[in-house]
């Protein structure tokens, strides 16, 4: 059962639950099936197209199943996927003939410097205990100057930062790396400073409410956020649910987007 926990030395909640190695991904995106296709409305495809041009060159790094992978690719993109999971890889490749989607490490990828326009990183450095300090050196190296990186990740938002520091969450020192570790969620200033140290200009910052982040973390809203979430049929619901997710994007956002430019 997943736990979250509260590592105040590092600021960071910990969430305690199996940890991500390949043979847990391939087990995750086996159990899943084949993922659908993103359309054209997708957070990926209208982000990419905002700052790269149709023929660019994009890495997705962690790309699971590829199915991101195959929406840049129908929207004109040169995209590329690699993943660490070989199974996934494998079916990956067989759900997508002619779909350049391959095994490697975002630690350590296998292209020449220089080499994309954009590079998109979507749910993977968070689950790292060691820190992200290669991925993003890495992203660094294979990137055009003026390249993109498009980084999300769970967000110790504002609310969740308040949350913790009140008490809401258990608090655990580690000394070393438990065995249930999954992922973390960060701060802003932790990722900006990285990004920083390793020559990216932050372009924006975007928090994402989900439906996770509102019943998990807002628990003293519980029975307000069940009937909001409840009988998705409503209209009037429905954009009362949009214009509050707008406003609490900012503060109580899930996950994170950032969007930078790698300088020289």
């Amino acid at each position: 059962m997943r736990r979250v926990v509260y590592w105040q030395r590092a600021d960071r909640l910990v969430y305690l639950d199996e940890k991500p190695t390949p043979e847990f991904w391939d087990s995750h995106w086996q159990a899943e099936g084949k993922p659908p296709v993103v359309g054209p409305r997708d957070d990926v495809i209208v982000v990419t197209a905002k700052y790269l041009e149709a023929g660019s060159r994009i890495l997705e790094g962690g790309c699971g199943r590829g199915n991101k992978v195959k929406a840049m690719a129908d929207s004109g993109f040169n995209a590329i996927g690699v993943d660490f999971a070989e199974d996934s890889v494998k079916r990956a490749r067989l759900d997508y003939p002619g779909l350049d989607i391959r095994q490697g490490d975002v630690r350590s990828l296998d292209f020449p410097g220089r080499f994309f326009d954009g590079y998109w990183s979507i749910g993977v450095i968070e689950h790292f205990w060691t820190g992200y300090d290669s991925i993003l050196a890495e992203a660094a190296r294979v990137l055009k100057p003026k390249g993109f990186l498009f980084l999300t990740a769970p967000w110790l938002s504002p609310y969740r930062q308040y949350k913790a520091r009140a008490g809401g969450y258990p608090r655990i020192d580690f000394l070393d790396e438990p065995d249930s570790f999954y992922q973390f969620a960060l701060g802003r200033e932790e990722v900006c400073a990285q990004l920083a140290r390793h020559g990216f200009q932050l372009l924006r910052w975007r928090g994402r409410v989900s439906e996770i982040s509102m019943k998990e973390d807002m628990t003293a809203f519980k029975p307000q956020i069940n009937w909001l979430l409840g009988s998705r049929g409503s209209i009037v619901k429905r954009i009362l649910r949009r214009t509050i997710a707008s406003a609490l994007n900012r503060y109580c956002g899930h996950s994170f987007l950032a969007i930078a430019k790698r300088m020289s």
